[in-house]
């Protein structure tokens, strides 16, 4: 796969970041050093997912992913062909372990191939660190002068945000037969895959929805109190999908958790005034942390 461009970061930014869309304006805020950066780790992670999603024969799909595990290996080299892995080479990858997260990110598309539904919580949270965790610790760490709190919160992050993508997608990943709420929650509630492949939620569907999106809030708050108020600053990016996530579930909620016949979304606008408020209080060390 060969694609070649003068400026590999403006590529990332135009296939991750293009304007209207969420990660726009979560990197709207952000120094022109931390934009590069969070610009070519996304779209390593749209990439990724695209494979995933949009490519139907698993051996293709397969086969697309041992290329991008061998770029990747060529960016860490730097010697990536793609304008993709050649970002994360010159804006990712001069830090420490940070090949290390992307691998994982890697694995977590591999694991999505072979698997379309989790049993329980440790697969959840397996889940949960390849696709965000893993990502969010590069994106707080850029400098690679992290520490425990910012470790600790990009794990609460993560976990957070994937709850809120699996909760707001749910309805067009079960009509694709994927199940990502954990086969443990469903029996909890009473519930089979079956019932979220139904054209309609009922009753019983709808009360575990909206006891995830309740549960998902206190993940988000407790996020939120991780870092001092002194460090908020440096992760608007964070905040910022923590706010749009919050503002999801408001969404969701709003629609009585109607999740298998719609998806709410957000509009541009909507993202813009989330994402311009939460960075005014970033700045000012103003998030709520309770």
């Amino acid at each position: 796969m060969s694609i070649h461009s003068s400026n590999p970061v403006e590529f990332c930014r135009q296939l991750a970041a293009p304007p209207g869309s969420a990660n726009h304006y979560a990197t709207l805020y952000l120094s022109a050093a931390q934009q590069s950066a969070a610009w070519a780790v996304l779209a390593l992670r749209h990439e990724l997912n695209a494979v995933v999603t949009r490519i139907a024969e698993p051996s293709v799909a397969h086969a697309r992913l041992d290329w991008w595990q061998a770029e990747l290996q060529n960016a860490a080299q730097g010697n990536a062909q793609h304008p993709i892995a050649q970002a994360l080479s010159q804006h990712v990858l001069q830090q420490p372990g940070h090949d290390a997260l992307l691998d994982e990110m890697l694995n977590g598309a591999y694991a999505r191939l072979h698997s379309a539904r989790i049993e329980n919580a440790s697969d959840f949270a397996l889940m949960s660190y390849r696709e965000d965790t893993a990502a969010w610790l590069i994106l707080t760490d850029i400098s690679g002068q992290a520490g425990r709190a910012e470790r600790d919160f990009a794990h609460a992050l993560g976990s957070a945000l994937t709850w809120t993508r699996v909760l707001h997608m749910i309805g067009r990943d079960a009509a694709q037969g994927d199940i990502w709420i954990p086969q443990l929650t469903l029996q909890h509630h009473g519930l089979t895959s079956a019932d979220l492949m139904q054209p309609c939620t009922n009753e019983r569907t709808r009360s575990m929805f909206a006891e995830l999106g309740q549960n998902i809030r206190q993940h988000i708050q407790h996020a939120r109190g991780l870092l001092p108020a002194a460090q908020q600053h440096e992760h608007i990016m964070a905040f910022v999908n923590l706010a749009h996530a919050e503002a999801l579930l408001n969404a969701m909620q709003k629609h009585d958790w109607s999740l298998l016949e719609s998806r709410p979304e957000l509009t541009p606008l909507h993202l813009l005034w989330t994402a311009w408020r939460t960075a005014g209080k970033a700045r000012r060390g103003k998030i709520p942390t309770t």
